[in-house]
């Protein structure tokens, strides 16, 4: 346990200026709003740590951004060169122990998730200056709100695979009893891949908390944390949150993703509060009517954002794959084509995401027993998180395509037949009709090789054994005084030579 203790009273009169985001004014630490346009403050940190070592083992190279809580820095690991993102918390708020919990608790929440879809958590402590700092994953990449800013809204297959991604990381923490709180576009960051598809990363558990009503609560009863333009209903009014207000959340984000718009009417965003709480979500056709939108899609919508948490999905991850798979239903596009085939390919060398639940669930031989005796435990069963985007929709992408050209060739068929004879298109005609009879013959052959062959005797041996039986048979029959088997033929040939050299009677 790190001794804050001794650093609260260290930094408790530290002074700090706080500067307007718009216009740049700086103000005393007693200011909260600016003057000039209103906006809220945000504390300045004058220090300055690039080139410096952090905690003896991270060497800072650049600061990539700044939070509420402290500002974030790109480091490289002293002996291990691996690049690091060093969170550093604010020494003005050393001294409010509700926002050293907080950071603390970032810490201890995110290290518990083991999933590929969340930034890793490498160390935690604090310098011998006085700095408390987090070094987690670097994700060279962006936030999908810079996404959303530069480009508006993603290609739905693409919209539908980040939020997949996402809703499997929140799954995974659910499933150990921790929720998101703060989920909104800045939080889940998104790089790209040699393959061209997208990996997210889901970060900043400051606000998380414990699912346990017994676990130690840091935020106040009945005061609502987080990000309001993301919020759920029951977050808003401060009541009791279950996954499914992060799921809420999401479903918020995807909608945004998707079409580019609130999900609810944000004039104000006193009337998108409102909304919230009493409407369903906007229409997708309304918002960007230049798509066609499966009414599936907008089902998981509706569903995903009830204002009632029982309205809503079970699981979160059950919100991801209704949404991928409603999603997969619209006109097949080339991009999404060759993003299906990408992300085809990523799934089949990665099929299996394991988390700590299914870790948990192996059985391990119990102490004092002989190890020689215990069979190994089977392996879980292979489970995907979602269906493979390859095969999703393929038949029903390919099959007009092909009325379309049956359709086309039958009419320049037509066309042809009624020029006249010597003209390219009478030509063009008459090799269409070649190819078709050529076709038809080929066809016919195949037919009727397999019904010859189905009518076949099952093995070839089968049939000379069962052919001379019924041939003896017969003979048996018409010559009653024949000699033994081996000289029926010679038999025959000899009373056939008597019958053609006897004279009838005179």
């Amino acid at each position: 346990m790190l001794a804050f203790s001794s650093e609260i009273d260290r930094f408790a009169a530290v002074s700090y200026r706080r500067s307007c985001p718009k216009c740049g004014e700086t103000y005393d630490e007693s200011v909260a709003f600016c003057a000039k346009d209103g906006s809220s403050l945000t504390i300045v940190d004058e220090s300055d740590l690039v080139g410096k070592v952090v905690g003896g083992r991270y060497r800072v190279i650049s600061r990539i951004g700044e939070g509420g809580m402290g500002q974030v820095y790109l480091a490289e690991h002293i002996r291990m060169k691996r690049k690091s993102a060093i969170k550093i918390m604010r020494q003005a708020l050393l001294h409010e122990p509700e926002a050293l919990q907080r950071f603390t608790r970032e810490a201890e929440n995110a290290s518990k998730i083991n999933h590929p879809n969340v930034a890793a958590i490498f160390d935690f402590g604090e310098t011998d200056e006085g700095l408390v700092y987090l070094a987690m994953e670097f994700v060279d990449g962006e936030a999908l709100a810079a996404t959303l800013k530069r480009e508006v809204a993603l290609h739905p297959v693409v919209g539908a695979d980040i939020i997949a991604q996402a809703a499997d990381a929140l799954q995974s923490a659910h499933d150990l009893g921790i929720l998101h709180r703060d989920i909104k576009p800045d939080n889940v960051m998104v790089s790209k891949r040699t393959d061209g598809t997208f990996v997210v990363k889901l970060v900043d558990f400051g606000i998380a908390r414990s699912t346990d009503r017994s676990a130690q609560q840091v935020t106040r009863t009945g005061f609502a944390v987080g990000t309001p333009e993301y919020m759920s209903p029951e977050q808003l009014s401060g009541d009791v949150l279950d996954p499914r207000s992060d799921q809420y959340s999401l479903a918020l984000v995807a909608f945004m993703a998707l079409t580019g718009h609130d999900a609810f009417v944000s004039a104000s965003s006193k009337e998108s509060l409102i909304a919230r709480l009493t409407s369903r979500p906007r229409r997708l056709v309304e918002v960007r009517s230049d798509l066609e939108w499966p009414l599936s899609l907008q089902d998981v919508f509706d569903k995903a954002l009830a204002p009632d948490p029982v309205d809503r999905y079970p699981t979160i991850s059950e919100f991801g794959n209704t949404l991928a798979d409603s999603v997969s239903e619209m006109t097949p596009t080339q991009t999404a084509e060759i993003y299906r085939h990408a992300l085809g390919q990523r799934m089949s060398s990665n099929p299996v995401v394991r988390t700590q639940m299914d870790a948990a669930s192996v059985r391990t031989p119990a102490a004092g027993n002989n190890p020689q005796r215990q069979q190994p435990a089977a392996p879980p069963p292979v489970r995907h998180s979602r269906k493979d985007p390859v095969h999703m929709g393929r038949r029903r992408s390919v099959f007009p395509y092909i009325v379309l050209l049956g359709v086309f060739t039958y009419a320049l068929w037509w066309y042809g037949a009624s020029r006249p004879e010597g003209t390219t298109m009478h030509n063009v005609s008459d090799r269409i009709g070649d190819v078709s009879s050529k076709a038809r013959s080929t066809i016919a052959g195949w037919v009727g090789s397999d019904s010859t062959a189905a009518e076949a005797p099952p093995s070839e041996t089968a049939a000379p054994a069962a052919a001379p039986k019924r041939t003896r048979r017969r003979n048996s029959e018409t010559e009653k005084t024949t000699k033994p088997d081996s000289a029926v033929s010679a038999v025959v040939d000899s009373s056939a030579i008597k019958r053609d050299t006897t004279v009838p009677p005179t």
